[in-house]
Parts: C-alpha cells; sequence; structure tokens
C-alpha cells in the first residue's frame, strides 16, 4: 500500500520535478567521465554561462547552466532543495509553471551574474531561488479569492536572507544570479496562481499559458545547441 501510495504520487505529482533532477543527474555524470565537473573547459563544452561565450551569440547558455553543476557537494545541495520546491510547486502550482518558473528565472537569475559577476556560472541554484521567489511573490499578491497554500511564506523569509548572506560571505558562489532568479521568481508569483485559485481577470489564465509555451520553445532550442556544443559544434544565435 506505501508503495503503491509513492508510485500514485509520483506519477500525478512529480513528474517533471523527477525528470528535471535525472536530467541534472545525468549531466553531472556526463561531465565527470568527460574530465571533471570541476574542470572549467569540460564545464563550458558542457553549456556553464561564461560571458565571453554568451555575449558572443551563445545565450542558450544562459539556460543550460541551470542544469549543470560544479562537483558533487554542489548537485546534492541543489537535488534536495529542487526535490522539496519542485514537488510542492507541481503539485500546487501545476507542471507548466514549475518549469516556466525554472527556466524563466533561470535566465533571469544569467542576466544579472552576466551584468556583475566574472568567470565561469553553474548551478541550478538561481532557478531555485526563483521557485522560492514564486511562493513569495504569489503570498505578497494574494486576494481574497485565492486560497491559502499549506506553507507559510514566513519561513521562507529567513530561508533566503540567509542564503544571500552565505553567498556573500563565501568565495565562488554567484550571488547575484541568485538575487536574479529570486527576482524573477517574485515577478512571476504575481502572475502565476495555484491551480485551484479563483481570478477572474482573463490575463490571470492567458499570460501563464503563453509564458508556458515560450518556456518550452527556449528550452527546446537550448537542447539543440547544448547537445551540438558537447560534440564540439558551437553555434551562436547572433544575427
Amino acid at each position: 500500500m506505501i508503495m503503491k501510495q509513492f508510485l500514485l504520487r509520483f506519477k500525478l505529482n512529480g513528474k517533471i520535478t523527477y525528470i528535471i533532477l535525472g536530467a541534472n543527474v545525468v549531466i553531472w555524470l556526463a561531465t565527470e567521465i568527460a574530465g571533471g565537473s570541476t574542470n572549467n573547459l569540460v564545464l563550458i563544452r558542457f553549456g556553464a554561462l561564461f560571458r565571453e561565450f554568451v555575449f558572443a551569440g551563445e545565450v542558450w547558455r544562459m539556460v543550460s547552466c541551470a542544469f549543470l553543476h560544479i562537483g558533487l557537494l554542489h548537485l546534492l545541495v541543489n537535488s534536495y532543495t529542487l526535490y522539496q520546491l519542485g514537488i510542492f510547486i507541481e503539485e500546487f502550482f501545476g507542471r507548466s509553471k514549475l518549469i516556466s518558473t525554472y527556466v524563466l528565472t533561470a535566465i533571469t537569475s544569467s542576466s544579472l551574474s552576466l551584468l556583475f559577476s566574472g568567470g565561469i556560472s553553474a548551478g541550478a541554484s538561481g532557478a531555485l531561488f526563483g521557485l522560492t521567489g514564486l511562493l513569495l511573490g504569489n503570498a505578497w499578491a494574494k486576494k481574497t479569492y485565492v486560497p491559502d497554500l499549506p506553507i507559510d511564506e514566513r519561513q521562507l523569509i529567513p530561508f533566503v536572507f540567509y542564503n544571500l548572506w552565505y553567498g556573500m560571505m563565501s568565495s565562488g558562489i554567484d550571488n547575484w544570479a541568485h538575487i536574479g532568479g529570486l527576482l524573477g521568481g517574485i515577478a512571476l508569483g504575481y502572475i502565476f496562481d495555484p491551480i485551484n485559485s479563483f481570478d477572474p481577470s482573463r490575463w490571470k489564465q492567458i499570460i501563464p499559458d503563453i509564458l508556458g509555451k515560450i518556456s518550452l520553445i527556449i528550452l527546446a532550442i537550448t537542447a539543440v545547441f547544448w547537445i551540438l556544443s558537447i560534440w564540439g559544434i558551437n553555434l551562436s544565435l547572433s544575427f
């Protein structure tokens, strides 16, 4: 019975979260086989964010870097956080909004990183801050017709401040990426509502659907250029 309930939960509520987790693990294993997930040349080949390459037209790196991890500890910490946040958001907001938030906040995360940070950047943490921002933004925008989620958003604020403070105090952490993901998530929180919420305005139905389709297109384009890069074929999207 317990196993049956677990499989049912996996099938209904955790499908996309587990796919993202699985992709992150497979990509990390591939980087390890290719020469090590802490090797800068390997990271660049496998889609890490690198300002020089992005400004040269390889803008797909702004998304691919969110599926790449530097070392086993980095992967484990982000995987645990993704599991906790992803399952919850997928269950209460839906699969499309989970994908949209992960992809779009990976872009906002990368944007601030490119503007204010240097060097090579990789990891899901920017998108994870985006998922946290989604919950905060939705809580702050909540109206009387939006039911409460079974989570106290006030518990998220210390989590955010602690991790931002830790990022500022530690070397090798791209805190601007965290801030970019958080801000992007908060913005989406004002647009995305839980599945069982009711909002009479049409834009609250249309915009999430549009953003969901755009996110899938971005992900598909990223995958094509990403795979080519791993094969040693570097193409840009510059015109």
